[in-house]
């Protein structure tokens, strides 16, 4: 599998685990000083996502992708993750075009999360 594959396979690994509410497979995934940025702005550390995951404040039902695409350097890539989202955050369930652009990091041989942005496409 090529570098641009095994990242694009990252992220869907991701998605599946959030789908799934698959806390121990996504801190395998992401590092632990990843940060992620909301369509609000909002700004959380890993664990702190997972944590509002592990509450049920956020609870996600399905993701249906539309496109991706990844760049990737010797130890640092982008996934660019166009889908549709359905979900339930902080009580308010609803469909939403997203855009995610999610870095990674060659760690030890091994892509892991690094951070995400997601917008409304």
């Amino acid at each position: 599998m090529t570098d641009q594959e095994t990242v694009i396979t990252v992220v869907r690994q991701q998605v599946a685990g959030m789908i799934a509410g698959d806390l121990a497979t996504l801190r395998q995934l992401i590092s632990l000083q990843a940060r992620f940025v909301h369509l609000t702005g909002a700004v959380q550390s890993r664990d702190e996502w997972l944590h509002q995951l592990e509450l049920g404040r956020l609870h996600y039902f399905t993701s249906r992708e539309r496109a991706v695409h990844a760049r990737v350097g010797t130890d640092q890539a982008t996934v660019t993750l166009k889908s549709e989202l359905d979900a339930r955050i902080y009580g308010f369930r609803n469909r939403w075009p997203l855009t995610t652009q999610t870095t990674l990091a060659r760690v030890g041989g091994q892509w892991l999360i690094t951070g995400a942005k997601t917008s409304m496409n």
